[in-house]
Parts: C-alpha cells; structure tokens; sequence
C-alpha cells in the first residue's frame, strides 16, 4: 500500500472515531459506485451523513477541506444519489460534511468538522 493511500486510511479512521464519539452509526466507509467513492456514510436517528474526509501532514497549507472542489463535490452528490436510490432515501435529513484531518509532527492530529460543507443541487 502506498504512502497516500495509508495517511487517507488513517485519516477515515480518526474520522471514524470523531462520528462515532457523536454518537453517529458507520453505515458505509469507501463505497464505490461506478460516479466515484463516499468515504463514510454514517447516521444518528434520521440525520444521514456523506462524508468527505480530507487529510494534510505539513503546516504549510490550508485546511485540508479546501481540497473538496467543485468537481469533487458533483462526483460525491453522484455518487450519495446512486447509494439513495440502492439503500433507501427514508432519511428526513441529508448532509454533506467534510471532515478534515491535520497531521501535526510529535502532536496529536487535529479534526476540523464542518457540517453542510456543501449542498448538492439535487438537495436544494
């Protein structure tokens, strides 16, 4: 497994705990669909989450949820549709959140949670 790819499985995993510590239920982590991946799919009650998890190691640039671009946001909208329409939609509450995770040296990560991140036209 390369570099990447085990810093962005670490940083599901704290994500994984932050949800978790809210009280959220881990429906789905890395589903695929043939539009793209969702990270984490969680819920509390009938509040549903699509979760984009980000993560930076360096100090040196901004937040890591300034990565989820545009194009990122259509293909995650795309993809939460597909899991809708195979799971079921009886969730009264979508969001859209986008968990970011910062590697600090010899500190502990640091978790920036931002809840309606962004909204899919579809959900308007």
């Amino acid at each position: 497994m390369n570099k990447k790819r085990k810093a962005g499985d670490r940083a599901e995993a704290v994500a994984v705990w932050h949800l978790k510590s809210l009280g959220f239920e881990i429906l789905d982590r890395n589903w695929t669909c043939r539009m793209g991946e969702l990270d984490i799919v969680a819920v509390q009650g009938e509040c549903l989450l699509f979760v984009e998890v980000r993560s930076v190691s360096t100090d040196y640039l901004d937040g890591p949820e300034l990565s989820v671009t545009p194009a990122k946001q259509r293909r995650v909208a795309s993809a939460a549709e597909i899991w809708l329409s195979q799971k079921g939609s009886q969730y009264v509450d979508i969001r859209f959140d986008v968990i970011g995770v910062k590697w600090r040296l010899g500190r502990r990560s640091h978790v920036e949670h931002i809840a309606d991140a962004f909204v899919p036209s579809w959900a308007i």
